[in-house]
């Protein structure tokens, strides 16, 4: 069977980010999950710019389908990592906010995120990280193109 060398390498890279968080912070099922830390992150970025951020905001930016995306944010309410805020001008529409308890965890993970990044480009120059990003942009790209 044909193994992808670069999307092979892009799940290594995945799996091993996640037992690193997992080591650090214990796998339990009530924790949150390297993806509900990305999300809180970009969460909390939205809000310090003072914009709202809509489910349909975090489908786009982690390039997750709509039911994959529900289903996480239905987690992190039960989890009290989110609320969905009804909005005045459409009742379909629910604002996500971070509560409390995700903006301390969000305080708290920063600098293990940052750890992990130093992790990630050890002994990589500023130049082969530039061209990663441009490369890893094009592969996402490519392969938004076909969807």
């Amino acid at each position: 069977m044909y193994r992808d060398p670069i999307g092979h390498r892009l799940k290594t890279v995945n799996n091993l980010m996640k037992r690193s968080m997992d080591k650090f912070f214990g796998h339990k099922p009530d924790r949150a999950t390297l993806m509900h830390t990305w999300i809180i992150g970009f969460l909390q970025d939205r809000e310090d710019q003072g914009k709202d951020t809509f489910q349909k905001d975090i489908e786009i930016e982690f390039s997750i389908n709509r039911s994959t995306t529900s289903e996480m944010l239905k987690l992190m309410c039960k989890k009290g990592m989110i609320e969905r805020i009804p909005v005045s001008h459409d009742a379909r529409l629910k604002k996500i906010v971070l509560t409390n308890q995700s903006r301390e965890f969000n305080h708290q993970m920063d600098n293990q995120m940052k750890m992990m990044h130093e992790r990630l480009v050890e002994g990589l120059s500023q130049e082969e990280i530039d061209t990663f990003i441009v490369l890893i942009d094009k592969l996402i790209n490519n392969i938004k193109k076909e969807l």
